[in-house]
């Protein structure tokens, strides 16, 4: 029997059970837990009550809260948003490395990379996804004001990643609410992998008389140009501000194959083209759909209703080259009845393309056949899914030591492993070190303003939950990061992307490249990062076994990264020319290490610190293989970095941000982040680098400067007398983003929250994360992660969907004042959520 036919029968065969155990794992190779007993004595989430909204609606708006919710047993954390509200991107629907798409606050799809590469990411269709006809009258449930049906005149928008819940006013007799989802599982990569969503619509009616309602729900599908890609499709090379984009191009025109599908408790459309691309949409359950076009094109935009008006006498014809379809459900509702009807979408895009004739094949294709397949399982087993998913989060919610807007965005912060992921199967052009288990994982720096996989200290930043909860995805990182290393012990900067051409003699390539990588620049910094995420896969998993395979490796990253500078201070400097060796014609000074845009010459205790923890964490892994040798090798380095920073870098009250007594380059600026190297070894369970006393003058000051000059978070620089700094002494020349002048990094404003935890002083680190995330809150960036922020007014500056963002997850460690070890440990709060999420 081949694979597909024994799925069908396995799924078919049990029904009323759970399939997602250790007999299917087999089949879709998921790493789930076996299927326990539900009963009516077992903990978990509370069977929700259909009839009731599943959050309040009365609660007020763009603040974070505790509050009942459907399907969980104690209170839920979230911040709900009005129409009146800034979001500049609803929650994506998606899960690892499957593609994403926008679930507006609007009630409209945004934006999408299903059928894409990523890059560029498809525009918002800004298209209704539901409709409502009762008793002859329609409401299309958007914001929108539309022409010939009503709409909603409020939309209550509660989004905590992987759920959204939507509640929606209108004049309607019939009341509904939404709560559309994907699969995400901590613990589970292959659960999470699944290519699609459940739309679950609530249609109470509150009236005493009957009512005949049509409920339709239509989805645009792909463009002909994504229908099309397939490893001989054309692509136009085109320019987004600095970067490059290979754009696909449609040749002609191909037809939609339409397949209507009834398997096991799924009623659905199959919607593919002759690549493999495609999607399936239908029901759950008894329902008899009927099926048709797109709602809103061909001549109508998404202000038009006349479709939508019709739903109840029948849908859009069918266009055999458009690729969009609609479903409508006839529901009977009697007075105060509540019914749910479940939509299913899958979708399906096998293969993404990388730079010139690389082609990557997305692991989840390994399992599923096409979009079909994806379906059905996905309608087979909602129910535990759903469940599964709400008990994580249940775990993080119920985490009272944590303040609630920290919980609230613990959890929706993990939507950018989603928006930022690609995982793609062993094979051409990834080299044969990539195990076929593995794949190679990677994420995408910023998708639509700098796009390019694995920058290493983006991941450095933001890795932390993949390590968390998926460290299979990790070490597959990590094998790549060693299979890219370079003969000279240069970690790669990138895979590939957008700022190849940094280096001079490589060059930049498509945004989701993975196989040509790019020494890039920041080389100072660049192996700490190494260092730093290999040993918390070690420390996360205890597996020091994997330390065999990669301490040739980080032993020689950490002999090339101090031998960057000559002379006694080449722990605590910058490279010899202040010049980054892959750049030997650029302006000394500059792009040299994570904060690129600032000026950098010889000593600097930000490098001194990050070299000594470097120097820290591979000591441990030496101690480890018995390498007395290299042990002492490192000790000599830390006493001499220690020297540099503390008899050369003092000034009285906090470190000099740079001094080079060669040509009396010196900066008495206030660099907020200074010490970044002791939360690296804090949280790694290593002692620190800098004399404690001293970091906790240097916090002090940076308290009443940094941070006071910029209440939203900490300014990158300012005068030590706690005036805001002149731009012109700390920003490189010829830089072409401007930092401002209390510009700050989100992820380096939470290591210097936890940095202040650690060292005793927990309320200033929390109030100092608080507010730098209440601005994510206020301005509507939850699900539009930036890069730079304005520390005085908290407004993004730029970047979207910077998965650095993850490092949020460091603080809960921080705020216990523990180590990565002790909060992933059986106690620990990140094995409650993976335990949690085994529940079904």
């Amino acid at each position: 029997m081949n694979r597909r036919g024994f799925v069908k029968k396995l799924l078919t065969g049990m029904a009323g059970r759970t399939v997602f155990g250790s007999m299917v794992s087999r089949v879709l190779r998921m790493a789930g837990q076996q299927p326990r007993n539900n009963s009516a004595g077992s903990r978990g989430p509370r069977v929700p009550d259909f009839g009731q909204p599943l959050f309040p609606t009365n609660l007020p708006g763009t603040e974070p809260l505790s509050f009942r919710a459907a399907g969980f047993s104690k209170p839920a954390c979230g911040v709900i948003y009005r129409h009146t509200d800034e979001v500049w991107n609803g929650m994506p629907s998606g899960g690892v490395s499957t593609g994403y798409l926008d679930v507006e606050q609007d009630g409209t799809f945004g934006l999408s990379t299903l059928f894409n590469s990523g890059v560029p990411v498809a525009s918002p269709t800004r298209l209704p996804f539901l409709g409502l006809n009762v008793d002859g009258q329609t409401w299309e449930l958007t914001l929108h004001k539309t022409v010939g049906t009503g709409n909603a005149s409020e939309i209550h928008y509660w989004g905590h990643y992987p759920v959204v819940d939507m509640e929606y006013e209108a004049t309607s007799p019939v009341r509904v609410g939404l709560r559309a989802w994907t699969p995400f599982i901590p613990g589970d990569v292959w659960a999470s992998n699944i290519p699609g969503a459940v739309f679950e619509v609530r249609l109470r009616n509150h009236s005493k008389a009957a009512k005949n309602c049509v409920l339709a729900f239509s989805f645009p599908g792909p463009t002909q140009a994504e229908a099309q890609i397939s490893p001989q499709s054309r692509r136009e090379a085109l320019r987004v501000d600095f970067f490059p984009v290979n754009r696909p191009v449609e040749v002609g025109i191909i037809p939609a194959h339409r397949k209507e599908i009834s398997e096991a408790s799924f009623h659905g459309l199959s919607v593919s083209a002759e690549t493999g691309n495609g999607y399936a949409v239908g029901v759950i359950g008894d329902e008899a759909p009927r099926f048709g076009g797109v709602m809103g094109r061909d001549g109508y935009d998404y202000s038009s209703g006349h479709q939508w008006a019709a739903i109840h006498k029948g849908l859009p014809p069918v266009v055999e080259t458009d690729f969009g379809s609609s479903v409508a459900v006839d529901v009977e509702l009697h007075g105060g009845e509540t019914k749910v009807v479940r939509y299913v979408l899958g979708w399906y895009s096998p293969i993404w393309k990388g730079e010139g004739a690389h082609i990557f094949r997305r692991m989840y294709a390994n399992r599923f056949a096409d979009a079909a397949e994806v379906a059905v399982a996905l309608a087979q087993n909602h129910e535990s899914l759903l469940r599964r998913t709400l008990a994580w989060q249940q775990a993080i919610y119920s985490e009272t030591a944590l303040p609630v807007w920290m919980r609230e965005s613990l959890v929706n912060i993990l939507h950018l492993i989603t928006k930022t992921g690609y995982w793609a199967q062993a094979g051409p052009p990834i080299g044969d070190w990539c195990h076929e288990e593995d794949g190679l994982f990677g994420m995408n720096e910023c998708p639509r303003e700098c796009p390019q996989i694995e920058c290493i200290p983006c991941s450095f930043y933001g890795n932390i939950p993949v390590v968390y909860f998926f460290p299979e995805l990790a070490l597959s990182t990590l094998r790549g990061y060693k299979g890219y290393q370079y003969p000279n012990g240069a970690a790669p900067w990138i895979f590939g992307g957008s700022t190849g051409g940094a280096a001079e003699g490589y060059h930049e390539t498509d945004g989701t490249e993975m196989a040509t990588p790019s020494p890039g620049y920041q080389t100072t910094l660049n192996g700490a990062c190494y260092a730093d995420m290999l040993d918390r896969y070690i420390e996360r998993t205890g597996k020091v076994e994997v330390l065999k395979e990669f301490y040739p490796s980080v032993k020689k990253n950490l002999i090339y990264t101090i031998n960057l500078r000559s002379g006694p201070d080449a722990v605590a400097s910058v490279p010899d020319g202040d010049r980054d060796p892959n750049r030997p014609h650029s302006e000394p000074g500059t792009m040299l290490e994570w904060f690129e845009g600032n000026n950098w010459f010889g000593m600097t205790p930000h490098v001194a610190g990050i070299h000594m923890a470097q120097i820290r964490i591979v000591r441990r892994m030496a101690e480890t293989m018995g390498d007395r040798e290299f042990v002492e090798q490192c000790d000599r380095w830390l006493e001499a970095g220690s020297e540099s920073i503390e008899n050369k870098l003092w000034a009285g009250e906090y470190y000099l941000s740079y001094w080079e007594p060669e040509t009396g380059k010196k900066s008495d600026l206030v660099f907020g982040f200074q010490l970044d190297g002791d939360w690296m070894c804090f949280y790694h369970g290593l002692p620190p680098v800098f004399r404690e006393h001293r970091a906790k003058a240097a916090l002090a000051t940076i308290q009443h400067t940094c941070m006071a000059i910029a209440p939203h978070g900490a300014a990158n620089f300012a005068n030590p007398n706690g005036t805001v700094a002149d731009k012109k002494k700390f920003m490189t020349r010829g830089w072409g983003v401007d930092y401002g002048p209390t510009g700050y990094f989100l992820p380096e404003v939470m290591m210097l929250a936890a940095t202040y935890m650690y060292h005793g002083k927990s309320a200033v680190g929390m109030e100092l994360a608080k507010n730098s995330l209440a601005g994510i809150t206020k301005f509507g960036t939850t699900w539009t992660q930036p890069n730079l922020v304005n520390g005085a007014n908290g407004q993004r500056m730029y970047g979207s969907d910077y998965y650095q963002n993850l490092v949020l997850w460091a603080l809960p460690a921080a705020v216990e004042k523990t180590n990565l070890t002790h909060i992933a440990e059986p106690s620990g709060l990140v094995s409650r959520v993976i335990e949690a999420g085994k529940k079904i």
